[in-house]
């Protein structure tokens, strides 16, 4: 379970990052807010972009993120024997 939680919170700084104003955003007035709803608006995003499916949109679709993300850290964990 810690490695979703981890997972999640990786995309999510890599969303930010690459993409910006996601997760924290400017309001009218120019103060900096945090808006969660759009992670999860974005989260909603690969099913109604086809574009997000490209390989270099793949950064930043969480399905993907997710499975590369699952494969790497269970070859790792198979390589250290820790799991």
């Amino acid at each position: 379970m810690y490695k979703y939680l981890i997972i999640f919170t990786l995309w999510i700084l890599n969303l930010e990052l690459s993409v910006g104003n996601v997760w924290l955003r400017p309001d009218v007035t120019g103060n900096t807010i945090f808006a969660p709803k759009n992670i999860i608006n974005f989260m909603k995003v690969p099913f109604t972009m086809k574009e997000m499916w490209y390989f270099n949109m793949w950064d930043i679709n969480i399905f993907i993120f997710f499975s590369f993300c699952l494969a790497y850290s269970y070859i790792i964990l198979e390589f250290l024997q820790l799991e």
